[in-house]
């Protein structure tokens, strides 16, 4: 009996920290008015009101359990809100199995959050890349005016600087959020970013992988963890030197098209949607590039990320824009099943597919896109 004691007493640490949940505590003393603090988190990817409790003298007290640090905000609403009244008081954070305090005067916005390890951490990462993006912001809202008639203030020599500069510092950033996952490889924080951030809408995976393997073998097996793992796994069909993988979608005609139909052909496949205004600005780039390359062995598929009930606006859009080449889609928005097979969170994207079903280019774009395919189609 005293043999199987030992083992079970040596358990108990780990089934105590288990157990541990998380207290998160407010103080907003100078509010103007009775209100109700609610706990959101995400939930399916989408913000789902978690909990809710009156504020009493100021203050209020969430208790619960999380399986891993997660985005969460805290919100007041007065309680005479009307229903469905948006919530502005609000402050976002990372709520982990810790004592968590709010400390404001009158709003819960203004609050120093603290008692988060993981919440502290992605602050002073935001706080590194701050800088670099308000010169972006500056620059996409300068850059980017427009007269009453829809065209652009600034040249388009002007705005093609301006892009090239914005790059610069999307790369800038990207490289301090790649520094910080390298320097918190023990951090949920750090996972947290290598899979915002470094695994973005256009990463490489060959490129960027190496880096997840380094990260704590807890980490790595954690749900975030999984999830990074698979996010690398589907970044890996679209990257450059990958075989395509093949897809059945319907046309605009509600016919089937399988991508592997036009074996032997350059393939364009662009993912684009036309509630998408990047994408139409776009689109007269590639109707100048399909004009002159359709003869040459050369087609185009766009795949359409519309939302259900909107085959009627897709239409319009694809004739509106004059594209006289094969459209698909499914008409499930950003679940759009092709879309999900690539790992597309952004439009436009696409990637260009040479006669034997490679993957030899992506993201070509721009109103040099023609010049670009011409690098591969004679």
């Amino acid at each position: 009996m005293k043999k199987l004691m030992i083992p079970i007493f040596m358990l108990l640490p780990f089934v105590v920290a288990a157990q541990k949940n998380y207290t998160i505590k407010g103080n907003v003393p100078a509010l103007k008015e009775p209100a109700k603090a609610y706990l959101v988190t995400l939930q399916a990817d989408k913000w789902k009101e978690t909990d809710s409790v009156e504020i009493k003298n100021g203050k209020f007290e969430f208790t619960g359990h999380v399986i891993e640090p997660q985005p969460a905000l805290i919100a007041i609403k007065p309680l005479r809100a009307r229903p469905g009244a948006t919530l502005d008081d609000t402050k976002d954070f990372f709520l982990e199995n810790a004592a968590i305090t709010f400390d404001g005067a009158d709003s819960i916005k203004n609050a120093k959050v603290s008692g988060s390890v993981a919440d502290r951490e992605n602050s002073e990462r935001e706080a590194m890349i701050s800088k670099v993006t308000a010169k972006i912001m500056i620059l996409q809202k300068e850059y980017g005016k427009k007269a009453p008639d829809g065209t652009y203030l600034k040249s388009v020599s002007d705005r093609k600087l301006a892009a090239d500069s914005i790059q610069k510092l999307v790369a800038q950033n990207r490289a301090i959020n790649m520094k910080f996952a390298e320097d918190h490889l023990n951090s949920f924080a750090g996972l947290y970013a290598y899979n915002m951030y470094v695994l973005d809408s256009k990463f490489e995976a060959a490129k960027v992988e190496p880096l997840f393997h380094k990260f704590s073998p807890e980490l790595k097996s954690s749900p975030l963890g999984k999830k990074t793992a698979e996010k690398i796994e589907i970044g890996k069909r679209r990257q450059t030197g990958a075989k395509v993988t093949d897809f059945t979608q319907n046309d605009i005609n509600g016919k089937p098209f399988k991508l592997s139909s036009l074996k032997g052909k350059y393939v364009l496949v662009d993912f684009w949607a036309s509630w998408c205004l990047p994408c139409r600005a776009e689109n007269p780039n590639v109707v100048k590039a399909y004009t002159a390359l359709k003869d040459k062995n050369f087609e185009i598929v766009s795949v359409s990320l519309d939302y259900p009930g909107g085959q009627k606006v897709w239409e319009d859009a694809v004739k509106n824009d004059g594209m006289p080449w094969i459209h698909v889609s499914d008409l499930k928005g950003w679940k759009n099943e092709v879309a999900m097979m690539y790992g597309i969170n952004s439009v436009p994207q696409n990637v260009l597919v040479d006669p034997q079903g490679v993957i030899v280019a992506k993201n070509l774009r721009g109103e040099n896109l023609l010049d670009q395919l011409k690098k591969f189609i004679n």
